[in-house]
């Protein structure tokens, strides 16, 4: 997704940084509709055991959830499905469908019980940032400098907004709202309906993470080096909080404090009404992904290519694990499932750890890095991967 961290890829991003872009569009609607290829539909899909509908699966970007019922994936592949470029998106599930932007200019609806296509709707840029499924529309980000708001069940475009760059950020929705940051420098709060823009939060920087919402306020890191919440209603600021370097990692909301990690080798914890520190604690090397948590624990990984297991009260450390990688960073924000961690890695496996210790239980081997974070689907996670294909495993 990092691309960010979503692109999320925090890879993707230190080579992207060294140049840039400038181009400059106004904020216009467009009703336009782009081609959305489509299989015959399958058979009704039956209730699915559990709903991933957007990055970091919830608002506050917990990146959380049990299989329900109980269930141990053990490494075993349910199906693959091959799409036409590598795949960073994160999946997105709903209903027993699977959505998935790539790097092909797509956006893939894919089956989850057996990974057969039902469509897919062009684009036409590279999609990094990851889908979000409210209402029954799709809402992402694109390279083209486009937002795009597609019909869930047939993939028609409904509608689309253009920001100044291009969006890596993968949106957050909320009560008809849907929140997501672009390059160029905005945060931005659209009708999910109409693709009217509520309200823009201008930064100094970049905005690649993905925003988190909770109690009325949306917080979202900033290339800047500062973290903000921000007023859902009206887009005004309630505080923002500086760091010494770029924020990549999109932030998660716990507990009433805001988790996030920045490039100055910092973890932090703020306080979610006053933006005041509560802990912090130091890495060795930047912090690139997403945190998740759940049962007051923090999982944060990074660039020293360690997980971290910290105490979400006190920061303090309960474990850590290494993760292979071939370069020198974490790229594939971690998910938690039943008592178990799920994350890719540039070495191109997708781990799963015990949460109780860190052990690593088994690794799954694509043919190429995964930079896509995993997304809980009925008995099993799906997940993208450099190589182009999307993968179930059960």
């Amino acid at each position: 997704m990092i691309c960010p961290e979503q692109i999320k890829a925090a890879s993707l991003f230190r080579r992207l940084g060294s140049f840039s872009l400038s181009i400059i569009c106004a904020a216009i609607f467009s009703r336009a509709t782009t081609a959305a290829e489509q299989k015959p539909q399958p058979q009704p899909i039956a209730a699915p055991s559990c709903n991933w509908p957007m990055y970091r699966a919830n608002n506050p970007h917990t990146a959380a959830l049990n299989f329900n019922p109980p269930y141990t994936p053990v490494g075993k592949r349910r199906w693959i499905f091959p799409a036409e470029g590598g795949i960073d998106s994160s999946p997105a599930i709903y209903n027993g469908v699977i959505y998935v932007g790539c790097d092909d200019g797509f956006v893939y609806a894919v089956d989850q019980r057996n990974g057969s296509m039902i469509w897919r709707s062009s684009i036409g840029a590279k999609v990094k940032s990851s889908p979000a499924v409210d209402h029954g529309i799709v809402v992402v980000g694109a390279e083209d400098n486009n937002f795009y708001a597609l019909d869930a069940g047939a993939g028609k475009q409904l509608w689309k907004f253009a920001c100044g760059d291009r969006v890596s950020s993968s949106p957050t929705t909320n009560e008809d709202v849907v929140y997501f940051g672009s390059w160029d420098k905005n945060i931005y709060a659209v009708d999910i309906h109409s693709g009217q823009m509520k309200w823009k939060f201008a930064t100094e920087g970049r905005v690649i993470t993905s925003p988190a919402y909770d109690k009325g306020m949306v917080f979202a890191g900033s290339h800047d080096g500062c973290m903000y919440a921000i007023n859902k209603d009206d887009g005004s600021l309630k505080w923002k909080y500086k760091t010494g370097n770029i924020i990549m990692a999109s932030p998660m909301v716990m507990g009433g404090l805001v988790y996030f990690g920045s490039w100055d080798h910092t973890f932090y914890a703020v306080d979610e009404n006053t933006g005041k520190t509560v802990w912090t604690y130091k890495g060795t090397e930047n912090y690139s992904i997403a945190a998740a948590g759940a049962e007051g624990k923090v999982f944060a990984g990074n660039d020293d290519l360690k997980m971290y297991c910290l105490n979400a009260t006190t920061g303090k450390l309960l474990w850590k694990t290494p993760i292979n990688s071939m370069n020198p960073l974490l790229s594939s924000p971690p998910i938690i499932g039943g008592g178990l961690l799920f994350m890719g890695s540039t070495d191109g496996n997708l781990y799963m750890l015990d949460t109780r210790n860190g052990a690593i239980k088994w690794k799954y081997k694509t043919q190429r890095p995964i930079v896509s974070s995993p997304a809980i689907g009925d008995k099993g996670v799906c997940v993208g991967s450099q190589d182009g294909n999307l993968y179930f495993i059960e």
